[in-house]
């Protein structure tokens, strides 16, 4: 069925810039930001896109919420996107989970895998970052068009109860 890569002509596109996108974010945002640690791995190339995280994905637990609690007091994530966005037209960044944000090209989001299902299809989902800002909210929108089901959870705990409801 679908695949989560992108297009030959966006994947040039995210190539092209990737190189710049990675010293903007190093000198300005990994640089500036108040939040004191970081535990390397600040880029984690994924399928299709690039996640971006200021604590780093070799954070611990620990370290993870301590940058949560930063994060809600000063909406650094969200702030940064919004940077990145100004300044790359054709990448879209948005904030993920609990540390990152990811960014890949426009119109490459999600939602690009609800083409692979047909309309007798029955739909969950499950995100944690559903708002207008997040990278769950264009897969959820298209999901309710498809008179899905979505799911608003904060951690894997949450998703595994809404699972037991369902089964």
């Amino acid at each position: 069925r679908s695949t989560h890569c992108i297009s030959s002509a966006a994947s040039d596109v995210y190539k092209r810039q990737a190189s710049t996108l990675w010293h903007f974010a190093n000198a300005a945002e990994l640089n500036e930001s108040r939040f004191p640690l970081r535990t390397g791995l600040h880029f984690e190339h994924r399928p299709g896109m690039v996640n971006f995280s200021i604590v780093g994905r070799n954070a611990t637990i620990g370290e993870r919420k301590l940058y949560v609690k930063h994060d809600q007091l000063i909406n650094e994530r969200n702030t940064i996107a919004k940077l990145f966005n100004a300044k790359f037209p054709t990448i879209l960044a948005q904030p993920g989970g609990e540390t990152g944000i990811d960014i890949y090209p426009k119109g490459y989001d999600k939602s690009q895998i609800i083409k692979d299902f047909s309309d007798s299809d029955n739909l969950y989902f499950f995100g944690d970052r559903m708002d207008v800002d997040g990278n769950d909210f264009t897969l959820a929108e298209a999901i309710k068009l498809k008179h899905g089901i979505t799911y608003q959870v904060n951690d894997w705990i949450d998703t595994w109860n809404h699972l037991k409801e369902i089964i």
